[in-house]
């Protein structure tokens, strides 16, 4: 009786000074716990361990043992819910954790199910009794855990195309606007730029990058029933884009799936428009060459951006394909320099309509982990 006095006075003491754990070496505490568990004070196990499974605290094989202690005392004391949480966290960090004979039927079968749910799949091989000993008490077997790609936080670059198709807010004309036909249409452009992947859960990551946008697009008007002309106009941007990542199929070991939902912070750094008029009836043309426009456009914009991906894993990195639309969320051009070019205005017979940009986009890319 007096040793288990001497044994279970320590332990207790132990218990009511959890408060003061930061100053007890883990080491120690997982001696105290592995203890107290034989002793079948399972309650006590948890208060000793959790704050040593935090960063800073065990590693490696402790905080292997650390983990199937707590896990194990949860199930003894009949607390499923904590013990299917704290097997989330243990299977993300040891995926290729074989069970024992040692370890309860319990603390088996639900790692067992949660491997079957991140789609961990093992490979049982008997040996051949052939090649075995004519005596055994059970047959050897041999595991191979194949476990998913694990996506980390990520650096990386990318490069696309894309098509821009300003849209009309209020038209504007040199001529009668209300008769204007003039129409916006599409011209290639390109981006590149760096990112950056952070993983916020098991199925979400935030992204943020900083890229170099090229916008191309035309305007086609007959602004007078005797004259025509063809207007393009090509921006340079830089641009802030701020996005979560919603993977669909996050425990495949293949190609994956995603969604992209954010903001893109956007600066104007050039514009310059040019063109063609032409006479009816005639191949007489007036020609405006490359003209800077800029103080005509809105130099900070915000744009919402939305996407469909796929990323190939590779070791250590993976590659994506992205196709992305964004949409302007301020009108593009600047209203009050609407008339400021003359060469523009009064030799091509163009004036600013209030529009905004959408874009679309097809990407690809590598990121590494980090």
């Amino acid at each position: 009786m007096r040793k288990w006095i001497f044994i279970f006075f320590p332990l207790i003491f132990v218990y009511l000074s959890s408060e003061a754990q930061e100053n007890v070496g883990c080491n120690q505490l997982l001696a105290d716990a592995r203890e107290a568990y034989s002793a079948g004070m399972v309650e006590i196990v948890p208060e000793l361990l959790l704050p040593c499974l935090e960063p800073g605290g065990l590693t490696g094989t402790p905080k292997q043992e650390a983990y199937k202690l707590v896990i194990n005392a949860y199930l003894f004391d009949y607390l499923p819910e904590e013990a299917d949480s704290l097997m989330d966290r243990f299977v993300a960090e040891f995926p290729q954790y074989q069970t024992t004979g040692a370890d309860p039927a319990e603390f088996t079968g639900l790692f067992e199910s949660h491997l079957a749910a991140l789609g961990i799949t093992e490979e049982v091989v008997t040996e051949d009794p052939a090649d075995t000993e004519p005596v055994k008490e059970k047959s050897e077997k041999k595991t191979k855990i194949k476990t998913p790609f694990v996506y980390e936080n990520s650096m990386g670059f990318i490069l696309g195309v894309n098509g821009s198709f300003p849209q009309i807010i209020e038209r504007y004309s040199v001529g009668n606007p209300v008769n204007s036909e003039g129409s916006f249409g599409m011209m290639p452009g390109f981006q590149a730029g760096a990112l950056m992947n952070l993983i916020l859960n098991r199925s979400m990551e935030a992204s943020f990058g900083l890229f170099y946008n090229q916008t191309k697009f035309r305007f086609t008007d007959t602004p007078f029933p005797f004259t025509s002309y063809d207007y393009e106009e090509s921006q340079s941007h830089l641009q802030i884009p701020a996005s979560i990542i919603f993977k669909l199929n996050p425990e495949t070991n293949g190609a994956s799936l995603y969604l992209r939902f954010g903001i893109v912070g956007d600066y104007l750094l050039s514009a310059t428009g040019q063109g063609t008029r032409s006479y009816v009836g005639s191949t007489e043309q007036v020609v405006v060459g490359e003209t800077t426009i800029s103080d005509s456009r809105t130099r900070l914009n915000l744009l919402g951006n939305a996407g469909l991906g796929m990323r190939i894993p590779f070791e250590k990195s993976f590659m994506f394909m992205e196709a992305g639309f964004k949409a302007g969320l301020i009108k593009s051009n600047n209203a009050e320099n609407r008339y400021k070019n003359d060469d523009l205005v009064w030799l091509l017979y163009h004036v600013d309509s209030d529009y905004r940009v959408l874009q679309f986009s097809f990407s690809a890319g590598m990121a590494w982990n980090l």
